[in-house]
Formats: C-alpha cells, structure tokens, sequence
C-alpha cells in the first residue's frame, strides 16, 4: 500500500472507499490540482512577458528607436535646478538621474520622520480625555485623509505666492532671505575633509550606541548595578575632529547675495520641497496616527492601571510599559505607510520639485527612450520599497517578544 492507502485504513475506512480511491482520476487530488494551478499562472504570466518583449522588439525599430541604455552617458542638455552634486547640462544623464534620487530619498526620509512624529502627538491626542484636545484631533485624521494628496500639494506650494519677489525679499537675519523663490542661508563650503568627518561622526555615533547597548544589557543580565558613563557620547565629536585637525579643514561660509532676478551662493530652501514634505507628512499622518492609536488600545488597560497604581508617571507609563507593546502591532502597517510616503512623493512632479519622475520626464523629451526611463523608474522604486520592507521587518523581529 502507499501513505496516502496507509493512512486512509488507519483511518478505519472500508475496503470499496480504499478501492474509490485507487480508481479516483489523478486531477482530482488537491495536491495535484494545486500545483496544475501554479503551473498554469506561471505560464500565463511568462505568456504575457514574452509576448510584450515580442512586440517592443518588433516595433521599436519601426520607429527608428532602439533599445538600450548607452543614453545614459549621453549630455543631459537642460538644468535640473538646485541638487547636492552640482550637475550642469553637460553632465551625463545617469548623474541627472542620481540627483533626481538623492531628492527623493532626501524628502522621503525627512517625511518619514515628521509623519511618525505628527502621527504619535496625533494619536496620542485623540486618546486623550480632554473632550476638545481628541475631538481636535478627530477633525484632524479626518480633513487629511479625505482631501486627495495632490491638492494637498498644491494648496501648500500655492503660500508661495504669497512671498514677496527676490528684490523685495524678507531679511530677517543677516545673510538670510526670504522670498517666492525660497529660503536663502548662509552655508559652508564643504570640503572632502569634511565629508570624511562626518562618515568617521557617524561611525562614532553607531559605535557609541553600541557601547551604551551592551552596558545596558549586561546590567539587565546580571543585575550589577554597572554606571553609564558619558565618554561614548564623545566619540562621535572626537573623530570628527581628529579628521578636521588632521586634514585641516578651514570653514568657509558662503553667503548668499541678490544677483540679477535671483540670489546666488549659499544654500535654499525651495517652495516646492517645502510644500511636497509638508504635504507628504500631514496626509500619511493621518493614516499613521489611525495605526498608532490601534496598537496603544491593544495593551491591556490593566497593565496600565496596575502601572498607576505603582505611582509611576505618565510619561513612564507611555514608554516603558504601553509603547514597547504596542509596536509589535504598530511596526508591520506602519512599513505600508512609509512606502506608500515613498511612492507618493511622485506626485511632485505636478509642482516642479526635481525629483525621479519629474527628472525621467525631462530626460524622455530629449531623448525618446520613454520605456528605459519607465523601466529605471520601475526598478528604483521597487528598491526602495523592497529595502524599505527589509528594514521594517528587521527591526520588528528586534524588537518582537520571545516566548521560552
């Protein structure tokens, strides 16, 4: 007999049932009719594929295009405005596109931030027992959910025209200059000494935490009462320095200065990365408070009870007893709303902020290779996410309770 008859006797079935299924046809098995299904879906998926790459290979050259990526190093031939690498029109595009990234990670990272931020005070607003305080709040998720993203956007990059032109610019301070075209700062010019400083002031901020990290859990382990010191908070500060010493590196400030309808020098803050961050962190704020707000009623009320009756302070209560269970609810929807923050940030292109659609769409009217760029665009945000995900259930598997 095979396992599956084996089985089927043990089972206390009778001989004509044994005999049924002998007789039963093979696609009426789950087993079989599951992986006849699979089987089928990756075909049809390959059918689809090819047939695409069929039709794009034969059409293409009907159109006197080509596939391929040399364009890459091609002139970009158009300026792609304020960008940390100083890329001009003659620079290639992949650099064009290197830029585009950078401020999309740039305004992306910034919204992460200040959308977990407003998401917290929100929620833990409409928690609150004040009447006013969680109703205001209410009010809040609610306005910001329901108005579309993108005329959030243009609500926000529309203050700007209320800014006075770059001849009667706003000074508040001195090298400072406010106007329809931005925020003007005086700014330092950075060296490579000076990058290497920062790389060596973030190795030193890792390795301190990573010093601060194991005293603590060592003190958690043995119970000694093991004092932590504030020499591991120097470290980032002290190779920092010995890199600035050691390269002497000077500090140059570069203060911006009205030149024809524009100021030049130093560094600005533009209107449509300001109107894009605040437009991004207050609509995915409101979905994220929601989801805060979730995981802090999933903590047993008793525990915080007990917690009060201990006499110990709110604040403490918030983050030694309620927060720390909360996020292994919090942190899995909490990684959906920061790639949907990511890919919202396309949405910028209606504004004119240089970020990796608006540059794409630039590239694809002087060179026609709308596909490439499509395909590149595809990639790079399926990265982020991807990475962004990695990231997320890294951290919840940190963080997430171990049974023994």
């Amino acid at each position: 007999m095979t396992n599956l008859e084996n089985s089927i006797v043990g089972m206390g079935a009778r001989p004509n049932d044994l005999e049924s299924v002998r007789l039963r046809p093979v696609w009426h098995r789950p087993w079989v009719r599951n992986v006849m299904t699979q089987l089928l879906a990756v075909t049809m998926i390959g059918i689809v594929a090819w047939s695409i790459v069929v039709n794009v290979s034969a059409n293409l050259p009907r159109s006197n295009l080509g596939f391929g990526f040399d364009f890459m190093n091609l002139p970009t031939r158009f300026e792609v405005g304020p960008n940390y690498l100083g890329a001009t029109a003659r620079d290639p595009v992949w650099m064009t596109f290197l830029v585009g990234l950078i401020n999309t990670l740039r305004v992306s990272a910034m919204g992460i931030v200040l959308c977990t931020f407003v998401a917290l005070i929100v929620a833990l607003a409409r928690l609150s027992d004040n009447w006013l305080v969680a109703r205001t709040a209410l009010i809040y998720v609610e306005t910001v959910r329901n108005i579309p993203l993108l005329l959030q956007m243009l609500f926000w990059y529309g203050f700007s025209t209320l800014l006075p032109l770059p001849k009667q610019a706003w000074n508040p301070a001195a090298g400072v200059f406010v106007s329809n075209r931005g925020v003007y700062l005086p700014s330092l010019q950075l060296t490579s000494v000076h990058y290497v400083a920062a790389v060596l002031f973030f190795a030193g901020a890792v390795g301190a935490i990573f010093v601060i990290r194991r005293r603590i859990r060592q003190r958690e382990l043995t119970g000694e009462p093991i004092a932590l010191s504030w020499a591991p908070l120097l470290m980032p500060f002290a190779f920092a320095a010995f890199a600035l010493i050691a390269g002497r590196a000077g500090w140059v400030v570069d203060t911006p200065a009205l030149s024809g309808f524009n100021f030049k020098g130093g560094g600005v803050v533009t209107p449509e990365f300001v109107a894009v961050l605040i437009s991004l962190s207050v609509y995915q704020s409101g979905f994220a408070a929601e989801t805060i707000r979730s995981g802090i009623l999933s903590v047993r009320r008793g525990q915080v009870e007990a917690a009060r009756s201990l006499g110990l302070k709110p604040n403490v209560i918030l983050g030694k007893i309620v927060l720390p269970q909360a996020m292994r609810i919090i942190v899995p929807p909490m990684a959906g709303q920061y790639m949907s923050l990511t890919k919202n940030s396309s949405l910028a292109v209606v504004i004119g902020y240089p970020e990796l659609v608006r540059v794409s769409t630039a590239v694809i009217s002087e060179t026609g290779r709308a596909i490439e760029c499509i395909t590149l665009l595809m990639a790079i945000y399926l990265s982020l996410s991807l990475l962004t995900s990695a990231f997320m259930n890294w951290y919840n598997r940190r963080i997430a309770f171990v049974e023994h």
